[in-house]
């Protein structure tokens, strides 16, 4: 069962490693797959960098960076917490350097 998270939002110049926290769980593995979308299509390799990792219950993602003011992204995140693999998604909403807004 997927878990969809609170949309988060970030400036279209910052690159920024989104750390989610399990704070109820006692393990956290490393990530199976963690992919970045945009309109639905793959756009990892472009806006991904660097590398994912965990830190007792953090998992902190790539940095995702490189993105377009005014678009959504959604990052795709399968890990296993307390020995049961899940899949969330974070979505990202990138703001406008100009206007601090979506459009």
């Amino acid at each position: 069962m997927g878990q969809v998270l609170p949309t988060q939002f970030q400036g279209e110049n910052a690159s920024i490693p989104w750390v989610l926290s399990f704070t109820w769980a006692t393990t956290v593995s490393s990530p199976t797959s963690v992919t970045a979308y945009k309109n639905g299509s793959d756009v990892s390799s472009t806006v991904l960098s660097g590398s994912n990792s965990v830190s007792g219950t953090n998992l902190t993602l790539k940095n995702l960076g490189s993105t377009t003011g005014g678009e959504l992204y959604i990052i795709d995140i399968v890990v296993a917490v307390d020995g049961v693999t899940d899949e969330w998604w974070l979505p990202v909403q990138v703001l406008k350097e100009t206007t601090g807004k979506t459009t």
